[in-house]
């Protein structure tokens, strides 16, 4: 058992565990739609398990060697199977929570089994460097760490999503088991054990895709017509009677039956009260459901959809049934589509515009509430053209009605010689929804400028200028202007969202 062998171990394990951490962390935040929290609880809690198993690795029965076997076997074990087993726990009963608590400890602890072993494997082979020999093998562990982190987001995850990475990682743990074994001599029971178990993982890698969908589909009470991940979250088309639903992250996005209550809502009150818009930037929207709105206009030329995720845009260029419901909005000609950050596109563009939509996800955490900031609504109002307008989703007015008007006070912040206008309309699958639309100087083009396009599903001009006349119980409330270096909107979106119980 020479170093270079136990150095190429402590590489490859340091490369798996923090791949580990990082499935986990993603995991969560699929689940509970809060990356914040998911990854921090992932992390503590996986730490802490390092932790304990650091604790542990000296009490471990056996040579070294074998022990470094066992655990490795073990961790491919619980690892592997371990988005399997929480999608599960999450479809099937309440107690995801404690589950995701038990693996992401259980698998800390493993992980932190691994380089005491390897630093005891060498000393019971005569290498006592002591400190220096600690420090090799830590240096090669934050090597791995460093290659993980850079794998799992450009590759492992978009590649071969959760599931099969993680089952990836299970594959990579028992195939340095079974080399250690090797390098150690003799050791037919382990070694057929790890052969076999090797074997095993192989096979399930082989079927992850029916297995991954047998689970998908039940997390959705429709049947999946797609399921897939992308660098930056998952995606999945759900169909049942008609009924077309996608979903981002297990977030409902829209439903079929009342997606237009919404998007017409978002277009056509921006673009009836700019005079004769010729120029429209979209940002979100990749699903092509506002592009199919703004394009009803005649007068309309261009229209930039700016969507960060091309697996969003992909789908609803190719997707079949998104395809109908946006009526192959993205392969008009007049529309191009560019993925990239909206933040650093709008900062960075020289064009302007006579109108821009913002339909991005809630600002459910500190990486999305940059795009809910008044920074960005100012960089958005210095790219409109003179009598041009823009307005963005702003949460539910029911559910967070704090989050609401903190949008309202932050554009208003944003452009500070505009009028903006809070809108709201009764979306079935989503309950009241609201909206924000900033126009220049009184704002006394509102819903006037231009005429409401024919063909629409659910608004006509009286419907279109209810929107703004807001329920007695959506009081307006006095709230600070969201920023960079203060996201006031994440927190009380938040705190918003804590009152209910589901």
């Amino acid at each position: 058992m020479d170093r270079p062998t136990v150095f190429a171990a402590a590489l490859l394990v340091a490369v798996g565990g923090i791949v580990y951490e990082l499935i986990l962390g993603t995991a969560a935040s699929y689940l509970v739609g809060d990356s914040v929290v998911a990854f921090s609880v992932a992390t503590g809690l996986s730490l802490f398990g390092m932790g304990v198993g650091s604790l542990l690795a000296p009490r471990l029965p056996g040579p070294s060697g074998l022990a470094f076997v066992r655990n490795e076997l073990l961790l491919g074990l619980v690892g592997g199977s371990s988005v399997l087993v929480l999608f599960w726990a999450y479809g099937q009963t309440d107690l995801y929570w404690p589950v995701f608590v038990l693996l992401s400890v259980s698998i800390g602890i493993g992980i932190g089994i691994e380089i005491p072993l390897l630093v005891a494997l060498l000393k019971e082979q005569g290498r006592d460097e002591s400190v220096s020999l600690l420090s090799k093998v830590l240096a090669l562990d934050y090597l791995g760490a460093l290659l993980a982190s850079l794998l799992f987001p450009f590759l492992l995850l978009p590649v071969l999503g959760l599931v099969r990475t993680a089952l990836a990682v299970a594959i990579l743990n028992v195939g340095v088991a079974l080399f250690m074994l090797a390098r150690m001599g003799h050791r037919p029971r382990w070694t057929w054990v790890t052969a076999g178990s090797l074997a095993a993982l192989l096979v399930v890698f082989a079927a992850s895709s029916g297995l991954e969908a047998a689970l998908s589909t039940r997390l959705y009470q429709d049947p999946v017509v797609t399921a897939t991940t992308s660098r930056y979250q998952k995606l999945v088309v759900t169909q049942y009677q008609g009924d077309v639903r996608l979903y981002l992250n297990d977030q409902l996005q829209f439903s079929s039956l009342d997606e237009a209550r919404y998007h017409e809502t978002l277009a056509h009150a921006t673009l009836t009260s700019v005079q004769a818009p010729a120029s429209v930037a979209i940002l979100g929207g990749g699903d092509g459901l506002l592009a199919r709105e703004v394009l009803r206009y005649p007068t309309v030329r261009e229209v930039v959809v700016v969507d960060l995720d091309p697996a969003v845009t992909r789908l609803a260029q190719t997707n079949r049934l998104l395809r109908g419901l946006n009526e192959d909005a993205l392969a008009d000609p007049r529309v191009s589509v560019v993925n990239e950050d909206a933040f650093g596109w709008m900062r960075d563009a020289a064009s302007t515009f006579d109108a821009v939509l913002i339909d991005l996800v809630d600002p459910s955490d500190e990486r999305v509430a940059k795009l809910y900031s008044a920074e960005f609504y100012s960089s958005v109002v210095a790219h409109l053209r003179p009598g041009g307008a823009f307005a963005t989703q702003a949460t539910s007015t029911y559910f967070t009605p704090h989050a609401f008007w903190q949008v309202v006070a932050t554009m208003r912040e944003g452009g500070p010689r505009r009028s903006v206008v809070p809108l709201t309309v009764n979306v079935p699958s989503f309950g009241e929804w609201g909206f924000a639309l900033s126009l220049p100087g009184s704002g006394s083009g509102l819903f006037a400028a231009t005429p409401l396009p024919a063909g629409l599903r659910f608004h006509d001009a009286t419907s279109l200028a209810a929107t703004a006349r807001l329920p007695g119980d959506l009081t307006e409330e006095a709230m600070p202007a969201s920023t960079l270096l203060s996201p006031a909107i994440y927190r009380a979106y938040q705190d918003d969202m804590r009152r209910w119980r589901y």
